[in-house]
């Protein structure tokens, strides 16, 4: 599946993913909100974040939240969640989501893991436990397929890496299943 069709698939899925019933789809971020999350973060935010959060300015959906651009400190804002965390900013990550335990999706901005999400257990919110896509739409479309009732993702090797082959290319100590061997 190329880029383009994992983002349409995110898009249709988005949809699809649980919601209050009182909350309707809120939408994209506007140019203001993005120009304010940039102030806020005080860095540019990544393409692919920016070109998702045009569709999904965050949203209190599924199990944990995806996190957006938000005026002031609302607990789905970007900048609100990782000023709670100020080593993500020298860990060069950025909250994208949330699992609903107290755990986190980051996007990582810099290194050799740049572009890339990986998961923070809350007990030890300063490591990486392990990265669950190679880059953001991937991660949307596994969380979101999670969310409508597809258990495989993160932790069946075969599924995961069929969807996501880019993610081989990266450190094999920080795939989900690499402790179960």
């Amino acid at each position: 599946m190329d880029a383009q069709q994992v983002r349409q698939e995110v898009v249709s899925l988005l949809r699809e993913v649980p919601r209050a019933p009182e909350q309707p789809f809120l939408g994209g971020a506007d140019d203001l909100e993005l120009v304010d999350l940039e102030r806020r973060l005080g860095e540019p935010i990544p393409a692919a974040l920016a070109d998702w959060l045009r569709v999904c300015k965050g949203e209190a959906i599924g199990s944990g939240g995806v996190y957006g651009a938000w005026f002031g400190r609302d607990p789905n804002d970007v900048a609100a969640r990782r000023e709670d965390n100020p080593s993500w900013r020298e860990q060069g990550w950025l909250p994208v989501a949330g699992d609903g335990c107290g755990n986190t999706y980051v996007l990582s901005t810099r290194g050799p893991l740049t572009g890339s999400i990986g998961f923070i257990d809350s007990s030890e919110p300063d490591e990486m436990a392990y990265v669950v896509a190679s880059d953001l739409w991937r991660f949307l479309r596994f969380l979101f397929m999670a969310e409508t009732g597809d258990r495989r993702w993160p932790f069946d090797q075969h599924s995961v890496l069929t969807a996501d082959p880019a993610l081989a290319a990266l450190p094999g100590k920080l795939m989900p299943w690499a402790g179960s061997a």
